[in-house]
This record gives C-alpha cells, structure tokens and sequence, in this order.
C-alpha cells in the first residue's frame, strides 16, 4: 500500500526515536535533532511542543516535571525553574517501529521516483 507522504510524521519519529534512547526535555531533544543530522535538520519551539503535548496525551510518552536550580546571577530573587523531562511509553515503542517502517517506505518510494525519471531522461537524450 503506498504511503501518503503528506502524513509523514518525520519529527514524531525522531522525538520518539531520541526518547527510546534516554529521557529529555523539550529543548535537549531539539538540540539532538541538530547535532545528529549535522545542522541540517531542526525543529523550532513553536512546532515542538505542541507535538510532545500530542504525544503525551496520545499515551506515546509520558512528562514528569523536574525543578532545576538557576546559576547565580540570573533573574534575581528566582531560584529554581520547571523544566518537563519525557519518557516514552509502550505505545511510543510501538508506534516508533510503525513510523521507521512507514518511513523507509518513503525513502525507497522518493528513490525508486528519482530513478525513473532519470531513466526516462537518459533514454530521451540517447534517442535526440
């Protein structure tokens, strides 16, 4: 069955492919997404956390909330701030393996495109 690319998720997949590793918060995993794709893919804040609350109330992963001491000299008269550091559940397991096969389908779909029409190309130049 062919795969609807307009619904692949390549975030979701990587946010749960980072928390099958270890759990983090929001901006780790976005700072994971950078660094393993060399600079070549990132996430912004506004796409991210709307998708880790998806996430969660999907059951695919899970928040616990983690009070982390300021440095000294920032923001005087706060000590402390909340960050929400995410686990991924079960489903998150299952739910990874379905998008990393969806995905590579994806991939072998786009080559198999990128090869036709290079077939085509290169017979319409042998027959000119």
């Amino acid at each position: 069955m062919p795969l609807d690319i307009f619904q692949a998720t390549t975030t979701e997949m990587f946010i749960l492919l980072f928390l099958s590793k270890e759990d983090a918060h929001g901006y780790q995993l976005a700072q994971r997404l950078t660094e393993h794709s060399g600079g070549l893919l990132c996430v912004k804040a506004t796409s991210l956390y709307p998708l880790l609350y998806k996430l969660e109330e999907r059951g695919y992963i899970s928040g616990r909330t983690s009070v982390v001491e300021r440095k000294s000299g920032l923001r005087p008269g706060k000590s402390a701030r909340v960050r929400i550091v995410y686990h991924i559940e079960k489903a998150g397991f299952e739910r990874l393996k379905i998008l990393r096969e969806e995905h590579e389908v994806l991939v072998k779909g786009c080559a198999t495109v990128f090869d036709s029409i290079e077939t085509e190309d290169d017979a319409n130049e042998k027959s000119n």
